[in-house]
């Protein structure tokens, strides 16, 4: 893996990471969606793929890219939150932790529906897309930002 004295990206933790997130999100939204890919999958793909191209050409700045591909996912998924939120939610702020808490038990119960409608492999890529994915999208922004400190300050010693 040693090219020029340089461990490639794919052999550190946030490479290793990024390439198996993104793999399988393009796995799980591939198989959830089709036929009918909504233009956010599209785009949320797009910057998982590249990401991993980055990653796998070792451009110099692929942790921003790894990071910023996390940050485009998170996004439109607080987007989404927040419009299934609003559809529940007073205008008042006391009732956002309740539509939230809403949302999620709701949610529980769509994976029920997708493990009755599709099988197993529904259930799990939507608990994946649902549950797991924010998370390991927020561990993907840490893991490469604090790495990636590390790695400059040591460069610089």
């Amino acid at each position: 893996m040693n090219v020029d004295g340089a461990r490639h990206p794919a052999a550190s933790l946030p490479g290793a990471m990024a390439i198996a997130t993104w793999s399988a999100y393009w796995l799980a939204a591939a198989l959830y969606f089709l036929p009918d890919v909504p233009p956010s999958a599209l785009v949320i793909a797009l910057g998982g793929l590249l990401a991993c191209s980055a990653v796998a050409f070792r451009f110099q700045y692929w942790r921003w890219v790894v990071t910023l591909a996390a940050v485009v996912y998170l996004s439109f998924y607080a987007v989404r939150i927040g419009r299934m939120i609003g559809l529940t939610a007073n205008p008042d702020w006391s009732s956002l932790l309740t539509s939230l808490s809403f949302y999620y038990g709701s949610s529980w119960r769509v994976t029920v529906g997708m493990l009755e409608e599709r099988g197993a492999a529904g259930a799990l890529m939507h608990g994946f897309l649902e549950y797991a994915m924010p998370v390991l999208s927020l561990v993907l922004i840490i893991v490469s930002l604090a790495l990636g400190k590390a790695a400059r300050s040591g460069n610089s010693q």
